[in-house]
Formats: C-alpha cells, sequence, structure tokens
C-alpha cells in the first residue's frame, strides 16, 4: 500500500513538473532539436549589433510584403532576430510552429538574445477569410486579455497586429510580468518590438 500512494505521489510531481513544458511541446512542430545550435549561434550575434539595428530609423514596414515572411523580414532587418552576414534569419535559431493549434494559417518561434538575456518571439499568421472557431476564440481572448490559453493549459500573454493578421508571443526571462521594471533595457525593447509589430501594415 505504501508502494502504491508512494507512486501516485510520484507521478503528480512529475505531472506539475512536466506542465510549465507542456504549451511549447504543444506548439512546436521539431521538438527542441535546434535549442543546442540556437544558443551556439547566440555567441555569434552581440547585443550591442542588434541595439544598433534597432534604432535605424530608415527601416519601414512598407517595404516589405505584408506577410509572415514579410514580418520576417522586417523583424531582422530591425536586428530582433539572429541574422548572417547577409541579413537572413539563421536556420538554426528558427523552429517551425504548428500553427493549427491556435487556428493560425502558419507560425514560426525564433530564439535570439538580447541585453544578455535570451529571448523568445513566436509570430503566427491568420487567414481572415478563413478562420475558424479556434481562431476566432484566440483572437477574441487577446483583444479583450492580451492572453489565450489552449488544451487547458496556462494562459500565454500575446500580442495581436492593429490589422488582425498577427498574433506574436514574446518572452524575456528578464521580464517580471507581474511587476516588471519599466526602467529597463529589456522592458523599454519589449515596447519597442510590440510597437513595430502591432503596427505592421495596420492600413
Amino acid at each position: 500500500m505504501k508502494k502504491l500512494i508512494a507512486a501516485i505521489l510520484c507521478a503528480g510531481l512529475m505531472a506539475a513538473a512536466f506542465s510549465g513544458c507542456a504549451y511549447k511541446d504543444a506548439l512546436d512542430d521539431h521538438g527542441s532539436s535546434a535549442t543546442s545550435s540556437v544558443q551556439a549561434s547566440d555567441a555569434s550575434n552581440s547585443d550591442s549589433s542588434t541595439d544598433k539595428q534597432s534604432m535605424d530609423g530608415d527601416v519601414q514596414a512598407s517595404d516589405y510584403e505584408d506577410s509572415l515572411d514579410g514580418l520576417e523580414s522586417y523583424f531582422a532587418k530591425l536586428g530582433y532576430l539572429n541574422t548572417d552576414s547577409d541579413g537572413k534569419v539563421k536556420d538554426d535559431s528558427v523552429v517551425k510552429m504548428d500553427s493549427s493549434l491556435i487556428g493560425a494559417s502558419a507560425g514560426k518561434k525564433y530564439t535570439t538574445t538580447y541585453d544578455g538575456s535570451q529571448i523568445t518571439i513566436e509570430l503566427y499568421s491568420y487567414d481572415a477569410s478563413k478562420l475558424n472557431d479556434t481562431a476566432n476564440q484566440v483572437i477574441d481572448s487577446v483583444k479583450n486579455d492580451g492572453s489565450f490559453s489552449i488544451l487547458n493549459l496556462p494562459e500565454v500573454n500575446a500580442y495581436l497586429s492593429d490589422n488582425g493578421k498577427y498574433l506574436m508571443i514574446y518572452n524575456d526571462t528578464k521580464i517580471d510580468d507581474e511587476d516588471p521594471d519599466k526602467t529597463s533595457n529589456s522592458y523599454k525593447h519589449r515596447e519597442e518590438v510590440v510597437s513595430n509589430f502591432t503596427a505592421f501594415h495596420n492600413s
């Protein structure tokens, strides 16, 4: 009997430990195979170069296609994503996501660094003419609450573009979402990213 109780308790602890990974695993289309290579590539991308690119006032959203690929290229030019010498997003820093779980038509997750912290940016696109029930629920939830939940998993903070075509999830371990330090570089950077994201092709 004692062994049975111990086994049940052990199973409960394991379930609790893995619940934090559930959302990532649910949407990740390629598992975690890119993690180690992403960490290695981060070392070659200095925070100073990211800061310099992100302050480039000549970068205009209108110069990029109104699509997920266009948004990716725009973010790459702004310095928000890991890029190679040609300005292209590094293959080992991006993972395709199972976007259908949130009703999106396509989605990618990018891993990069800023101010000494590893961050992830997830970008999803929606076809406004083909929104299913899941898409409508997620979009409405983000509009109203700034977050959404799928598969009975914990809520995830997210942002919706002004034109309603794109959704972004931004995670930076340096930012305390409950009580953020609004004077920190990380917080200011996130606000900059969110501002450029929401305004992308908003007319």
